[in-house]
């Protein structure tokens, strides 16, 4: 199941958890660490969605070119092009 911004503050541990792991194995083909679980923990403690979660930690690992050398967002000037 998958959950938008409205409705993430009904999952629960498992639930987030799961949600985050199945991002990041797509991504990376790995789960969370413990130390990332770590994070996790404050996250979901303070309501943040777990794509945010995803994304931070994609940047944390990969730099704030994450997007770019991934196929993310393009910039607003290459986007009206």
């Amino acid at each position: 199941m998958t959950y938008t911004r409205e409705n993430t503050l009904d999952m629960s541990w498992d639930e987030y958890t799961y949600e985050v792991d199945m991002m990041l194995i797509a991504e990376f083909g790995e789960p969370a660490t413990h130390e990332q679980l770590c994070d996790l923990t404050a996250a979901y403690n303070n309501g943040v969605a777990p794509g945010d979660v995803f994304s931070a930690m994609a940047e944390a690992q990969y730099g704030s070119e994450y997007d770019d050398a991934f196929g993310g967002d393009l910039p607003l000037y290459e986007a009206a092009a």
